[in-house]
């Protein structure tokens, strides 16, 4: 992680990630079309208030505790969709901090194709050598995960302009 484990930051991820559990928890009868994008804008924000390492910790926690609360009815996929996450805040933060003259749509864009291309190979390839996977979750897992990447990546880039700076851990 490229934080020191301040209180700020313990804080300010545990407030992210409880966004991002409420969002789960108050629209799962909603399905993906909402609550993807919707997770995958509170990830972004995260690396935008506070750093990758609060991203990264936020999306570790969200798959594993929709298990638990019985959103993500499909374990096997769990650890993949946690993979996916870090890829997606790793890969918008390397990109944003590399492209800075084009801007952060391009780093949402790459960060949503690896994430997509991750999460089919994953779903279509991997855990079907271990588990059956139902066909719901195979689409499941497919194209809609690059369309709530992009969606919810736009989302936190137009929210990110009205924001004050002040707002952001590592300004």
């Amino acid at each position: 992680m490229d934080k020191k484990m301040t209180t700020e930051f313990i804080t300010r991820t545990a407030i992210l990630l409880a966004i991002a559990l409420v969002l789960q928890m108050t629209l799962r009868g909603v399905g993906q079309p909402l609550v993807g994008p919707l997770i995958n804008f509170v990830l972004i924000m995260s690396v935008y208030l506070v750093s990758v390492g609060s991203g990264i910790i936020v999306g570790c926690l969200t798959p594993l505790l929709a298990f638990a609360f019985g959103i993500t009815p499909f374990f096997p996929i769990v650890p993949f969709i946690m993979i996916g996450n870090v890829l997606y805040v790793t890969f918008f933060n390397f990109f944003k901090n590399r492209i800075k003259r084009v801007g952060d749509i391009y780093a949402i864009i790459f960060a949503s194709l690896i994430k997509y291309a991750f999460l089919t190979i994953s779903v279509r390839y991997i855990v079907v050598l271990f588990a059956k996977v139902p066909p719901k979750i195979i689409a499941a897992f497919s194209l809609p995960q690059l369309y709530t990447a992009l969606v919810g990546g736009v989302l936190a880039i137009i929210v990110k302009r009205f924001l004050p700076k002040s707002m952001f851990l590592h300004s």
